[in-house]
């Protein structure tokens, strides 16, 4: 089934969901106000404690007024960023929605691209632009990142291949680890998406995952995917930075627990289908993270705290093990009830 979607964007939206990272911020604002064609609006949408992000927006308001663009401020529930980006959707008034992540860093003309790319492609409703990490070059993959790359690929984890972005039976990414062309996508990255915004009058984003939700950008792309097919496109240029800011990252402990909870909720919800080939490659996945986590404690030698985080993974599948009926039931209050 192909996309019936055919309006033709102008006026692109930004939501920027954000929390307690108004330096990485400003940066990005920076880089927004560096296009050669400025959004329609931003909509900073702040989940942080405090209203840290008020400053920043007030700071910047004049110079996007001068642009002809509107820079908006709304504070957040702070139930994390799905919530976040679903009031940023509320009340957008754009023909598309870009979504950035409040570590990302923006390409010249990164905005007219991708909206530019809606407005050509019908049957497009959804396109990321090639993402980078500065964590991490994977154009040029060292002898170990290779092997890594295969070992992970053999264990069903995710892993990098050229010119590819699809979802593995396990739940899964193959990432790109080169972009050349535009590719016809299963899912789309969360940190830069670009959606039309009559795909909101059919999904939003899951609020069962907060936080920073570990799996939210999988879990709306690939519903949209399964509805219309070949609907969703990477495109080589321009290129976007995703920074991985360190600042306001969840403890250690916590993190591990959301993200194996959550990617098992996503899992049984938009991926499993009944199937038991999906079902075995899932566990064979968990076994394959368990087995590099050993594999790289040992051979990278960390030290004895670090060992901890294999002691935190274990006790997440033990989470997961007995928790599952609810987990598939999407009934999360065992796990949220504490955030």
């Amino acid at each position: 089934m192909t996309s019936m979607f055919t309006p033709k964007p102008d006026r692109i939206s930004v939501i920027v969901p954000t929390r307690d990272r108004p330096s990485d911020l400003a940066d990005l604002l920076l880089t927004i106000l560096d296009q050669g064609c400025l959004p329609f609006e931003v909509i900073i949408v702040d989940d942080s404690p405090a209203v840290t992000a008020r400053r920043v927006v007030d700071s910047f308001m004049s110079r996007f007024e001068s642009h002809n663009s509107t820079l908006k401020y709304v504070k957040g529930s702070g139930d994390g960023l799905t919530a976040a980006r679903n009031l940023g959707v509320e009340i957008s008034e754009g023909d598309a929605i870009l979504f950035l992540d409040d570590d990302t860093l923006l390409d010249p003309n990164i905005v007219s691209s991708l909206t530019t790319f809606l407005r050509d492609n019908p049957i497009a409703i959804g396109v990321q632009p090639n993402i980078v990490s500065l964590t991490e070059d994977c154009d040029d993959l060292s002898l170990a990142k290779k092997l890594q790359n295969a070992i992970y690929k053999v264990f069903l984890l995710e892993y990098y291949e050229k010119n590819k972005l699809t979802v593995r039976r396990s739940g899964a990414t193959v990432f790109p680890s080169v972009l050349t062309r535009v590719i016809s996508t299963q899912r789309l990255s969360g940190c830069c998406c670009c959606y039309k915004l009559e795909v909101f009058s059919e999904l939003r984003f899951d609020t069962n995952l907060k936080r920073w939700g570990p799996g939210e950008d999988l879990d709306f792309s690939y519903r949209v995917f399964k509805m219309h097919p070949r609907s969703l496109y990477a495109v080589p240029h321009p290129k976007l930075i995703h920074k991985l800011s360190r600042k306001a990252r969840l403890p250690t402990k916590l993190l591990v627990n959301m993200t194996t909870i959550y990617r098992s909720y996503v899992f049984f919800k938009d991926i499993y289908e009944g199937s038991m080939l999906n079902l075995m490659a899932f566990l064979g996945a968990m076994s394959g993270n368990l087995i590099v986590t050993v594999g790289g404690l040992i051979v990278k030698r960390k030290s004895r705290s670090e060992w901890f985080a294999l002691i935190y993974l274990l006790e997440s599948y033990a989470t997961v093990l007995r928790h599952l009926r609810n987990i598939r039931m999407g009934r999360l209050d065992f796990f949220n009830k504490n955030l």
